[in-house]
């Protein structure tokens, strides 16, 4: 058995591979939460204490799929849940980001065993390197996920791990992989990088996934040199190992550490998959269940950011300063647009009826109009830029009063006290704890009125009539989650009751679904 030089030595339970075995039979038995706690204790007790490079790297070899399971069930809890996280949730992401810094530092740390106590892992420094990488990489995913901005740290150690494969002449050393056959230090490094330069905050978890199944397979076409690839500093990416950020345009890199992105065949490769999508779904593609159109247009954001810079956004964006209010309730920019309570078509009650009731107490909750008015709680965000089409914000001090989603349904009340719509594009919880939002706005006219769907029993609720562009988006109408269905008639009162029929679904996300509408 190793010897243990930490006064904490009580205290590790994976000093070798035989304690190893042992402490992974002993979680079976617990939740994937206790199981969580405890290889994070280990693993951070490992890398504090003196156990040998070799046995340090047998021990790590072992837990590697424990903890790549654990994380995955841990995964859900907090993987696309509402920003702000609720306390609960932020404990779970932050333990789980934790764990995989855990696992990346254990394995880094054997690089200076390597120059110091155990030379005999220079055998293994393609190994060390590219778990430690990987580590790294499963971190950065976990922000995505979660809607959290990258740290500084997370990159510097990225780069660090590939600029040490690159000195000891490993990068191209193929690496096994239980499930994935084998990889090499300068693919899992262009995929991390590819998949950050991405902009996962303005992807859905789908989307995500469907980018994950695409780098799988494109990323052998790419490359890394030290000298460019490609002439124009406008359209070619590279990296800077002494920064910490990731890939960027050339024209916009200064370091003197840099390394070049050679992308022309994954160019290829996308633009072909874009015109195969018009013939072939995107699952026999390989990009998974995910629909053509929101695959094609996925493909036209990842040209733009990985190849043809400009093509993403035509808008010129302006610097401003002032502050809105923002609503996340159907129910609160129903109010903001009609500027008074919701009263339904169908209430029930005449008049004697109301006068009737008022002297007995209610035991069924608030009156509608009551609960219409404490349903527009507003908060305040600033707004950093804005174009034609959308604006930039942020919210210094976020409470629990307005969760965010990606393609949540918002309501802006403007300086002006003109009421906006527009659809969360970019959402982002920084470092410091602000979240940022970058809204797509609904430049057409939005009413308010009452919908339900054609059944006398069915009680009618706020719905948003949204008018139709010429030579663009037809008019539709914006419901609660559940209400459309295809072909469905709708009773909808505007001052007078008539009926419709949904067309099409145009968009939904967590609070609404808008679709579009012909008279029934």
């Amino acid at each position: 058995m190793a010897t243990v030089l930490s006064a904490k030595q009580g205290l590790l339970k994976i000093a070798d591979a035989a304690a190893a075995r042992a402490f992974i039979a002993q979680l079976a038995n617990l939740t994937p939460a206790q199981r969580q706690a405890q290889l994070l204790t280990q693993l951070q007790l490992l890398t504090e204490t003196g156990v040998t490079g070799t046995h340090r790297l047998q021990v790590l070899e072992l837990l590697r799929e424990t903890t790549l399971e654990v994380q995955n069930a841990r995964n859900k809890e907090y993987w696309g849940q509402a920003v702000p996280f609720d306390n609960e949730t932020r404990e779970i992401f932050t333990r789980s980001v934790a764990l995989w810094h855990a696992l990346a530092d254990a394995y880094e740390s054997l690089i200076t065993d390597m120059a110091e106590a155990s030379p005999e892992l220079a055998g293994h420094a393609a190994l060390v390197c590219y778990r430690a990488l990987r580590c790294t990489g499963f971190a950065m995913n976990a922000h995505n996920r979660a809607y959290h901005a990258v740290p500084g740290a997370d990159w510097e150690q990225l780069h660090r791990l590939y600029a040490f494969a690159e000195s000891a002449g490993v990068l191209d050393t193929p690496v096994s992989e239980s499930s994935d056959g084998k990889s090499t230090v300068n693919l899992a490094y262009l995929q991390i990088v590819l998949t950050q330069r991405a902009k996962p905050d303005s992807l859905s978890l789908l989307q995500m996934n469907t980018v994950d199944r695409a780098l799988a397979q494109w990323v052998p076409l790419g490359g890394i040199s030290i000298t460019p690839a490609a002439t124009d500093a406008n359209i070619a990416l590279g990296v800077d190992l002494g920064s910490t950020e990731g890939a960027r345009r050339l024209k916009n890199l200064r370091g003197d550490n840099l390394r070049y992105l050679d992308l022309e065949k994954i160019g290829d490769k996308l633009r072909q998959t874009a015109v195969a999508l018009k013939s072939q779904s995107p699952d026999k593609l390989g990009l998974g269940p995910v629909s053509r159109e929101v695959c094609e247009k996925l493909m036209l954001t990842l040209n733009a950011y990985w190849l043809a810079p400009g093509t993403g956004r035509v808008d010129e964006r302006k610097a401003v300063s002032f502050n809105v209010l923002v609503s996340g309730t159907l129910a609160a920019m129903h109010f903001n647009i009609s500027g008074k309570p919701f009263s339904p078509p169908d209430a029930g009650l005449n008049s004697r009826a109301r006068f009737e009731m008022a002297g007995f107490d209610r035991v069924d909750g608030p009156t509608v109009g009551e609960a219409s008015m404490r349903s527009r709680t507003l908060e305040t965000w600033a707004v950093a830029n804005q174009s034609a089409s959308g604006i930039l914000g942020m919210c210094r001090k976020p409470t629990d009063s307005t969760r965010l989603t990606q393609n949540q349904l918002l309501g802006l009340v403007a300086p002006n006290g003109n009421t906006y719509l527009g659809f969360v594009q970019r959402l982002s919880v920084d470092t410091e704890g602000m979240t940022w939002l970058g809204f797509r706005l609904l430049r057409a006219k939005a009413q308010a009125v009452a919908a339900r769907i054609a059944d006398n029993q069915i009680p009618y609720e706020r719905a948003l009539l949204i008018a139709g562009v010429p030579g663009g988006e037809p008019q539709s109408i914006v419901v609660l989650p559940g209400t459309y269905g295809p072909g469905r008639v709708l009773d909808l009162h505007d001052g007078k009751p008539r009926q419709i029929r949904l067309t099409a679904l145009i968009d939904s996300g967590s609070n609404f679904e808008r679709a579009s509408y012909n008279a029934a």
